[in-house]
């Protein structure tokens, strides 16, 4: 009998903790659960490892190759997260024009 009573015990406290999670999550909020989104950028690339003194001519053009891929990937990297850093900083702003128009409203009455 000890056990059912101990399983809904921890059911109920379980259920509690979540919901109120929940509620102190999306309080005075209008971004939901999830909360405003992440970006979506592929992660940065692994910098080539140095490989000290070159002296085959292959060795360097290998190496150079490497760089170049690597300083390509950089871009496309550095590009998307300067997208979703400029999108989020024209997000603040409509929301700071709303919270003007708003606050202009309450005050005009």
């Amino acid at each position: 009998m000890k056990f059912p009573l101990i399983s809904l015990a921890f059911i109920l406290v379980f259920f509690f903790i979540s919901s109120s999670t929940i509620a102190t999550e999306t309080a005075g909020s209008y971004l939901g659960i999830s909360g405003y989104p992440s970006h979506t950028c592929p992660p940065p690339p692994s910098k080539p490892v140095d490989p000290g003194s070159l002296s085959e001519r292959v060795e360097i053009e290998k190496y150079n190759i490497k760089v170049d891929n690597y300083n390509s990937q950089m871009r496309i990297y550095m590009d998307c997260m300067r997208d979703y850093i400029d999108a989020a900083k024209n997000d603040i702003k409509k929301i700071r024009v709303k919270i003007t128009d708003t606050i202009n409203e309450v005050n005009s009455q």
